[in-house]
């Protein structure tokens, strides 16, 4: 009996990892077009990074209220549904023809992303139950996630320069497959790992902004999301003006994230020889010199500076599933809520920054941003890891 319900969570943990693939597929096909959206739609990249910040700031918000209910239900119908809008949405925002339309559709496709990720992010935990490789599959339903985060550039990229902006919405049935196919191999969830506690989401959302440890977790999150989205969204332009094709930009953003997707495959074997808290320290230090080399490099040797670029991309996801196995190990009973906070809400907080980068950026170059977004990271390594969060790292191990 026990065989076979390991066998079963697996399929399912399988599952849940293959639907992160795809819906992290489709929130990131439109990083590469935002350049030639800027161009079509003749708007500033000050109001195209203002409507990214929006779409991500609304959709990611909305992760812990939609971890809260899926906390209380034996129903798999946010990580569905999400799947779905997603597919749907997103190609039709690459579509639009004003700025409005574009709007619209971004921000339904990435609230579909919001509904998707507390509840698969929880039900990792609950299919491993009290397994000592939690951080291992964690990594990899992570890792498959950021993998998929990274084809979809590389995809849309090739797809519209051959046949134009509308076929991506052919991409929506490959979607919709999947998450129809994820109803089925995807399990009802345990009715004993239902929260009951009559808890309101306010009331949770209070306890974790109280405790230093979470919010010690929390701004490691959001300085990663901050980095990441960041990088995603401006190296393109940067790309842009040295003279890269739209492929070629496609290809080197896809490759920034399929390291990433491999840093997470391999964080739980690094954890285990130099712990949780120098994982961290590892992440978040070496992405400041590997910044200041491509910018040294970009306009001397570009393939060199390429090469840099993507390299930095293994470090900056490093620390991710480290940190949500300490979160939901902290708060077992909201696994959901906290999933939404260390995953949406960090999003967020870090697509926020976007706004006033992007004026910032029109000033004083784009290039700087990195550099500001690495030296926070950097700063983050020496002053983001509290005693109690030390503590919290030691009683996990």
């Amino acid at each position: 009996m026990t065989e076979a319900i390991t066998t079963a969570n697996k399929k399912a943990i399988f599952g849940l990892s293959m639907g992160h693939f795809m819906v992290d597929l489709y929130a990131s096909a439109l990083i590469p077009l935002y350049p030639m959206l800027t161009s079509n739609l003749g708007i500033k990249l000050s109001t195209i990074s203002l409507i990214i910040a929006l779409g991500h700031l609304c959709s990611s918000m909305m992760q812990p209220l939609f971890g809260f209910f899926a906390d209380k239900m034996r129903h798999r119908t946010f990580m569905v549904w999400g799947l779905i809008m997603g597919a749907v949405f997103i190609p039709l925002t690459a579509a639009s023809k004003d700025i409005r339309t574009m709007g619209l559709c971004l921000l339904i496709g990435m609230c579909g992303n919001a509904l998707f990720h507390p509840q698969v992010t929880s039900l990792v935990n609950t299919f491993n139950f009290n397994n000592p490789n939690l951080s291992k599959y964690m990594g990899a339903f992570m890792g498959l996630g950021t993998i998929g985060y990274a084809l979809g550039p590389v995809m849309s990229s090739s797809m519209v320069e051959n046949f134009g902006l509308y076929s991506l919405c052919y991409i929506t049935i490959l979607g919709v497959g999947t998450a129809l196919a994820l109803y089925f191999v995807v399990p009802k969830i345990p009715a004993s790992t239902i929260n009951k506690t009559k808890e309101n989401f306010f009331s949770i959302m209070k306890e974790i902004f109280k405790k230093k440890t979470y919010l010690s977790l929390l701004w490691i999150a959001i300085v990663k999301s901050g980095v990441s989205i960041s990088f995603g969204t401006y190296a393109p332009f940067i790309f842009k003006e040295r003279g890269f094709s739209l492929s070629e930009i496609g290809a080197i953003i896809t490759l920034f994230f399929i390291l990433s997707g491999i840093s997470m495959l391999t964080s739980s074997k690094i954890e285990k020889k130099i712990g949780a808290e120098n994982i961290i320290r590892l992440s978040f230090w070496t992405i400041l010199p590997l910044v200041i080399l491509f910018m040294y490099t970009i306009d001397k040797w570009p393939y060199l500076a390429v090469l840099i670029f993507i390299i930095s991309g293994y470090f900056t996801f490093l620390s991710v599933s480290v940190t949500i196995v300490a979160a939901q190990n902290l708060m077992k009973e909201h696994k959901g809520v906290i999933s939404g906070v260390m995953q949406g809400f960090s999003w967020g907080i870090g697509a926020l920054s976007l706004a006033p980068l992007g004026y910032i950026a029109e000033i004083i170059g784009v290039d700087k941003i990195l550099i500001i977004m690495a030296l926070l990271a950097f700063l983050t390594g020496f002053f983001g890891i509290t005693k109690d969060l030390k503590q919290v790292f030691k009683e996990c191990t």
